[in-house]
């Protein structure tokens, strides 16, 4: 009868040893929260980095006594926020393991600054009248990428490796319009020296046999294609801080740029088109030897 007792007591010890090893088994394989959130990046899932730097910065200037601390702010992934690659990079994760990952940049800018000067039809200067020369910039920079994305680990600690293609376009360029005509009645109108260049009084002005009316910059096209190898730390459910390094090569492009100016030639106003420039590049390199830190979300 004892016998029989303790055979039993042994069958149920052992049942709950091979129980709790299967939890434990299941629960590594898992890797999930106390709350039963997964911790690793799942399939359909998408990630979103940013630049860790400045959270990093502001953790230490906490104890450094700098009553100006900033707080962090979110900024593009790349090599440190004071220097980014602008760009919003983000993930969509087809299997636990591989994720496809793309990059994409879309930047126009335009600015127009307007300097006042004295009206040259105004003969008598009784009235002061003024007209405007206008300076306006323009550029326009996209880059995109796409890429894949492979993970190996078994823990909190990821490594990543892959590649990308990269495609980049940039231009830009300077218009220029002026309040005093020129003409054969004023063939040196009061101008807007080119390039402008502010000083005490404003801009400094000059009568002008010539002047520019545009200066536009050569479009450049680059294309490349890196590899990259990294690390993440998942430290909270679909959080983690990595590190990367980029390997890779790049051909770019630059047109000609164009510059025209504007004279009399004594019967007529005439424009002229002069261009210049147009380069070539190519590079083997890495891209950040310093290493990329990102901060990357998982949803």
């Amino acid at each position: 009868m004892l016998n029989l007792k303790f055979k039993r007591m042994k069958k149920c010890l052992l049942s709950m040893l091979v129980l709790c090893f299967s939890l434990s088994v299941i629960q590594a394989q898992d890797l999930t929260s106390k709350k039963g959130i997964p911790i690793l990046p799942e399939a359909g899932e998408y990630g979103l980095s940013i630049d860790a730097v400045p959270f990093f910065e502001y953790a230490g200037n906490l104890f450094n006594g700098n009553s100006f601390n900033n707080a962090p702010t979110w900024d593009f992934p790349g090599l440190g926020h004071g220097n980014p690659m602008f760009t919003i990079s983000g993930k969509y994760f087809k299997t636990a393991n591989t994720a496809y990952r793309g990059r994409v940049r879309i930047g126009y800018h335009n600015e127009t600054i307007k300097n006042t000067l004295w009206d040259q039809t105004d003969t008598n200067m009784v009235d002061l009248k003024t007209v405007e020369d206008k300076w306006t910039y323009s550029s326009l920079d996209i880059s995109i990428g796409l890429g894949i994305e492979k993970r190996r680990g078994k823990g909190r600690v990821q490594g990543i490796y892959g590649a990308m293609v990269n495609l980049s376009v940039s231009t830009a360029g300077n218009k220029i319009k002026y309040g005093n005509e020129m003409s054969a009645k004023y063939p040196t109108p009061l101008s807007t020296d080119y390039p402008w260049v502010e000083e005490e009084n404003g801009y400094a002005t000059s009568p002008a046999s010539y002047r520019v009316t545009k200066d536009n910059d050569g479009l450049t096209f680059g294309i490349g294609v890196n590899a990259f190898v990294g690390v993440e730390y998942f430290f909270a459910p679909k959080m983690s801080i990595g590190g990367e390094f980029d390997f890779g090569i790049m051909f770019a492009s630059t047109g000609k740029s164009k510059y025209t100016v504007e004279s009399f030639d004594g019967t007529s106003v005439k424009t002229a088109e002069t261009k210049t420039g147009g380069a070539t590049h190519f590079c083997i390199d890495n891209s950040n030897t310093g290493g990329a830190i990102n901060l990357t979300f998982y949803f």
